[in-house]
């Protein structure tokens, strides 16, 4: 039993550090997590897939990154991951979507790239929303009901 239970402990704080890391990573800004919502990057990232970037990299041309897309007003409306096509010498970016026919309308400058795509999680990203919460909270307590009713009857 007292091995069990600190291979549980282990366990525990295995996890509690893989979830924790990149939560800290991102509230300090250092690395930037997001789900890609469209087919834009395909076949490279599908939608669904979960992005990380290092946010103190800039891409270069051929990378992959993620940048903050402003309107014609200048108002921020949303973070995509494109591929830098153009760099030019006052550090004003180019984007595309490997699967869209044309650059994305607007340069973006320097300022507005938020880092350089390094690692791609599939499918992770559908999760992250009400639905597949719900699912997931749903199954990990399933589970956690079912292995006590287990080491409950055991006990009798």
């Amino acid at each position: 039993m007292a091995k069990q239970t600190a291979f549980k402990r282990g366990l525990s704080i295995v996890l509690a550090t893989l979830l924790a890391v990149p939560l800290l990573l991102s509230i300090f800004g250092v690395i930037s997590i997001r789900s890609v919502l469209t087919d834009s990057m395909t076949p490279k990232i599908q939608p669904g897939d979960l992005v990380v970037s290092a946010n103190w990299i800039k891409p270069t041309v051929g990378e992959v990154a993620i940048y903050h897309q402003r309107d014609f007003a200048g108002t921020i409306r949303q973070d995509v991951v494109h591929r830098v096509i153009t760099l030019d010498a006052t550090e004003n970016y180019q984007f595309k979507g490997d699967n869209n026919q044309s650059m994305d309308a607007l340069p973006v400058a320097k300022d507005d790239v938020v880092g350089t795509v390094f690692l791609k999680i599939p499918l992770i990203g559908k999760l992250l929303n009400p639905v597949g919460l719900i699912i997931v909270v749903l199954i990990v307590g399933g589970g956690y009901l079912i292995g006590y009713g287990i080491r409950t009857l055991r006990n009798k």
